[in-house]
């Protein structure tokens, strides 16, 4: 942008009472740097609104000058898009924006709100000891991951975050602000569900919570001697797999992934049951179905622990506080991919593919690296049970998700050999799978505009949005090298 117009962008503002920043501010680097640090990317200004009213005026300016808008709820964009993903957009802050009030029916949380400050609130805050399901990670902003999935460890129970929202106020592209339900604006509220980016920025979302359990049973079984050989990862995959679809041994009460490396199997979750019935169901399972040279109980490899449910969240949040400060600053030097297996889930030659490129590549990866496979599906899964049609999310017939993660230090150059590696691992699932798709929330900034829409997506739902597209943003002032 021309010094004169970026000029005639911070008049307008200033005239219109809109607090933002630029790389004129001494704190430039704290509002512009990105999460990954990977992949830098450098707005032309950043917003920092107090009011729904300043997001309505800095859109219009955007409007009026030619800006790119992105929201930034909590920043963890894998792609950066919460910088808009390429230099030069208008970014709109939403740190400021952190109301909660649990006074009413229903929970209203503006979009600024991180997850660990919104679990706890609605919990400690309300005598009926709320909860709702969402990730782990305390300080991820509610506005992207509600949008655009939302899963965590009692999605199986209680659906995506996603799935809890029922009403939500947004400023759409005209500068408007506007209720979308299911009684109003009903296009866009399908629309925010899972393409947020792409349609206007939601500015508080109105949650249907659950009463948050007793306690909660985390679980742990490592099955490490299952990477001494293809064969017998694969075959402890494929246990587990099939147990999962069992309905003697699963039901919605179990949380479940698998955690591998090239000499690293374990499989762990949570359960909202009693330890008889867990003891009685998965764990019987796995010890009936897993080889005898497995044999759980003699290595020692079971740990159970019974916990309240903010000591839970604790836990799950890598045994961090889940109360985050308005300055947070983490930061992660990263490249992830992301594989969605539909139901039936994986089939023979795909775990054989992959664990044959785990137990040989893996050994001696060019990055440290986690695989993490995520259960949607299985038994009584809440989120294959929600109404597929009801939002722009591709995936409720999804069985795993799996996320693969490479990363350094911070201070160092990320490899493209760590590149090929991780790509080299999606590749193995994905040859061997009839079809597939990709997770949003772990954007990937490797594919095409074309390939995002198709894996993220889908064909249908891809037309679908693109008419609405026309409809609510027919100028593009909402994008990012990955939007509708």
């Amino acid at each position: 942008m021309a010094a004169t117009s970026i000029y005639s962008v911070i008049h307008r503002l200033v005239d219109s009472g809109v607090s933002f920043k630029t790389p004129l501010d001494p704190d430039w680097i704290a509002y512009s740097s990105t999460y990954n640090i990977r992949l830098p990317v450098t707005p032309e200004i950043v917003i920092i609104p107090t009011s729904v009213r300043h997001i309505q005026d800095a859109i219009l300016c955007a409007r009026e000058y030619g800006l790119k808008v992105q929201a930034r709820s909590g920043g963890h964009s894998y792609a950066s898009y919460s910088n808009g993903g390429s230099d030069g957009a208008m970014i709109i802050d939403l740190r400021k924006l952190q109301y909660i009030n649990h006074d009413v029916g229903h929970i209203v949380v503006q979009a600024g709100a991180r997850l660990g400050n919104m679990a706890q609130e609605i919990y400690e805050g309300s005598d009926r000891k709320l909860a709702l399901p969402h990730g782990t990670c305390a300080g991820v902003g509610v506005g992207g991951h509600f949008t655009h999935g939302g899963y965590g460890p009692f999605s199986r129970a209680w659906g995506l975050a996603m799935d809890r929202i029922v009403g939500m106020t947004v400023v759409t592209a005209d500068g408007s602000h506007v209720i979308a339900d299911r009684q109003q604006n009903q296009d866009l509220f399908y629309a925010i569900r899972g393409a947020a980016d792409s349609f206007g920025i939601a500015t508080s979302f109105t949650l249907s919570p659950v009463p948050a359990p007793e306690s909660v049973l985390h679980w742990s079984v490592k099955i490490s001697d299952a990477t001494k050989s293809v064969e017998r990862a694969a075959h402890a995959f494929q246990s587990i797999q099939d147990i999962t679809r069992n309905r003697l041994a699963t039901n919605r009460r179990l949380g479940l992934h698998l955690t591998l490396a090239s000499d690293y199997f374990a499989v762990e979750g949570t359960f909202l049951g009693t330890q008889h019935d867990f003891e009685d169901t998965i764990l019987a399972s796995l010890e009936l179905f897993l080889p005898e040279e497995m044999n759980l109980q003699e290595k020692n490899n079971v740990e159970i622990k019974k916990l309240d449910w903010l000591p839970t969240l604790k836990l799950l949040n890598q045994d961090q506080d889940i109360s985050i400060s308005e300055e947070y600053s983490e930061h992660s030097n990263f490249f992830a991919k992301s594989v969605v297996v539909p139901r039936p889930g994986f089939n023979k030659e795909a775990i054989t593919s992959f664990f044959t490129f785990l137990l040989d590549q893996g050994a001696h990866a060019p990055v440290p690296y986690f695989i993490m496979l995520n259960l949607y599906g299985g038994h009584d899964s809440q989120i294959s049970n929600n109404n597929h049609d009801a939002s722009a999310y591709a995936h409720r017939d999804a069985f795993w998700v799996a996320q693969l993660y490479g990363y350094v230090d911070n201070d160092k150059v990320f490899p493209s050999e760590g590149l090929d590696f991780i790509n080299g691992l999606a590749n193995s699932m994905t040859k061997h799978l009839p079809r597939y798709g990709a997770y949003l929330n772990y954007t990937d900034p490797s594919l095409t505009r074309e390939e995002a829409h198709k894996l993220y997506y889908g064909e249908e739902l891809y037309e679908n949005l693109k008419l609405l597209k026309q409809k609510w943003d027919p100028d593009n002032v909402f994008a990012n090298p990955q939007s509708i």
